[in-house]
């Protein structure tokens, strides 16, 4: 009980921050629906950085780790693996763009095929996964089929997903706020 407490007073003071947090999502967002080319171009860019980031992790996890050697070896190949196409990401962000386009078009065709298994091994809302499956099928048709042109979709893709975290960490920041009032403190 106490630890729950001593959660929720650290998560009220900190409410603005996290507010504030949601609320530049949420511009992030909104600017990259309004210009999607722009935030396409960016994507690979920020995903090239993130893979180096996560090589130099992986082969910094090599040399500490204590697990056999071939397994070293492994992780240290994947890091380098990480980097170089991090740089390569970095270098060329119109390929990046097409490569991370037919990523995610496969990734939809993966998620409806899963989503269409499971409608019908699962009875429960079959018709919503049936719903969703069709959609997952025909937006990865869509952007599959209209390579390079259908690049733009990364765009509307983090434009919505930020927009959308924006909104949840605002909620989140505002319930915190809250949870001052719930426990008997004045709100900040």
């Amino acid at each position: 009980m106490f630890a729950e407490s001593a959660d929720a007073a650290r998560l009220h003071a900190r409410w603005g921050s996290i507010f504030g947090a949601g609320v530049v999502l949420a511009i992030l967002g909104v600017l990259a629906l309004l210009n999607p080319v722009n935030a396409t171009l960016v994507t690979p860019i920020l995903v090239g950085w993130l893979l180096i980031g996560g090589g130099v992790m992986e082969i910094f996890g090599a040399f500490m780790s204590h697990d056999s050697a071939g397994w070293r070896l492994l992780h240290g190949g994947l890091g380098v693996l990480y980097i170089l196409v991090g740089f390569d990401l970095i270098a060329d962000p119109l390929s990046g763009v097409v490569t991370l386009t037919v990523v995610v078009g496969i990734l939809l065709m993966v998620d409806g095929g899963i989503r269409a298994f499971k409608a019908f091994s699962i009875p429960e809302r079959r018709w919503l996964s049936l719903t969703i499956a069709v959609l997952d099928f025909i937006l990865a048709f869509w952007i599959l089929s209209g390579i390079p042109w259908s690049g733009v979709a990364i765009g509307f893709f983090v434009g919505l997903m930020l927009m959308f975290a924006g909104v949840n960490w605002m909620v989140t920041g505002w319930s915190a706020r809250n949870m001052g009032n719930l426990s008997g403190g004045a709100p900040a």
